[in-house]
């Protein structure tokens, strides 16, 4: 049986799909490569390699999609089953939380940013506010973004079920509608100065595209006899066509309609057709390992050290940064100067350590916890609800 097509499993449990993984490896190669582009000017001076990496931002587009998709997937598997909303948000803090704030710890130290900065970097609020970056540490503002997401998901799967109770193919309708409009809205705010400016543009409206095709596709395994599932199904199992399409699209965002390849301004209509091409591309490498068949592409991502890199992505994502910063601090070597290779020679190596480090020893284990008490509470309800009707029995 084909790993790399999605269903739903009985009772609420739903299957893995070994080749996320994979993309989600792809997705923090990417976000790696655009600073490392960025910090020695490399993606202004290497020409088309150049732009192609500092366009990785598009990978925070993909970690977005997987977040929609799974997320998404897990709470309406149960059906019309009761939400467990405290035993989400347990599991989403303890997957991100702990980690995070192990790595704003250690850039605290070794950056000493102000109070202030470090104390909303801690609640993750530092996308609402315009002067709260710490430079080693900017990448972070799209788990700020994520948090929002996981707020805002269980509201959305509550409205959707209360729709899927009289409609059932009518929440797919309403996410892909909502994809469409939000993405015409992302444009709505454009000219923001970093570091001066509120970054609108971070926040989860601006970005919600990208959660939703994953919530899309989702929704699509539901009804799979809908038009818009058939359509996406049809779309999946062509892997080179969808490759084909975000290929070309993340080419096009390298060219100056999406506005500038670092952190300039950028106007409405860039910050638009950059928000459509990055939902675009999530979409199209998203589709086939969700709604296709077996492919070469999806084999490709299920590799077991392509896999491994997945798992540790969180730490990938968390660490280059800050290891990046290091390295210049250390050496002293001026930024923009140069020096592509000596930077990825060094740092790679340590942020791989160090992220193998965070997942092995601080994910993981706050996880397990979670798991421990989540099943510890569940055997408590049990045994509440065995006790009540034999006291009734006895009344």
């Amino acid at each position: 049986m084909s790993t790399s097509r999605a269903t739903t499993a009985p009772e609420g449990a739903v299957t893995v799909i070994p080749a996320l993984d994979g993309l989600r490896a792809v997705a923090a190669v990417m976000v790696i490569l655009t600073h490392a582009a960025f910090l020695t000017g490399f993606g202004a001076t290497g020409g088309l390699m150049g732009r192609l990496w500092s366009r990785g931002d598009f990978g925070v587009g993909i970690f977005f999609a997987l977040s929609g998709f799974l997320l998404h997937r897990g709470l309406i598997a149960k059906g019309s089953g009761p939400l467990d909303l405290g035993g989400y948000l347990l599991r989403r803090a303890a997957r991100v939380l702990p980690a995070y704030w192990a790595t704003l710890a250690a850039v605290v130290v070794f950056a000493n940013p102000p109070l202030r900065s470090w104390l909303l970097h801690t609640f993750a609020l530092q996308i609402y506010v315009p002067d709260a970056w710490i430079s080693s540490f900017n990448q972070s503002w799209s788990l700020a973004t994520e948090i929002s997401f996981y707020a805002a998901l269980p509201l959305v799967v509550l409205g959707l079920a209360a729709l899927r109770r009289r409609h059932p193919d009518r929440p797919l309708v309403v996410v892909a509608l909502a994809t469409v409009l939000l993405t015409l809205a992302s444009g709505f705010r454009g000219g923001e100065v970093f570091g001066v400016d509120v970054s609108t543009h971070m926040w989860l409206h601006a970005r919600g595209p990208q959660f939703l095709v994953g919530m899309l596709c989702a929704e699509a395994l539901l009804v799979p006899r809908h038009p818009v599932s058939t359509a996406l199904v049809r779309w999946g199992r062509d892997a080179v066509a969808c490759l084909a399409v975000a290929g070309a699209a993340y080419l096009l965002a390298t060219t100056a309609v999406t506005g500038p390849l670092t952190v300039a301004p950028a106007d409405g209509s860039q910050l638009l057709v950059r928000s459509a091409l990055c939902t675009l591309v999530a979409l199209c490498l998203l589709l086939p390992l969700t709604m296709g068949t077996h492919s070469l592409y999806a084999s490709a991502l299920t590799h077991p050290w392509i896999r491994w890199f997945g798992v540790i992505s969180y730490g990938l994502f968390l660490w280059h940064l800050p290891v990046f910063a290091a390295i210049y601090e250390i050496t002293d070597v001026p930024e923009f100067s140069g020096g592509l290779l000596p930077l990825l020679a060094v740092g790679l190596p340590t942020t791989i350590g160090l992220a193998a480090l965070s997942h092995y020893w601080i994910e993981v284990p706050a996880s397990r916890l979670v798991g421990r008490i989540l099943r510890r509470r569940q055997r408590q309800d049990e045994r509440a609800d065995h006790e009540e009707p034999d006291q009734a029995r006895h009344q």
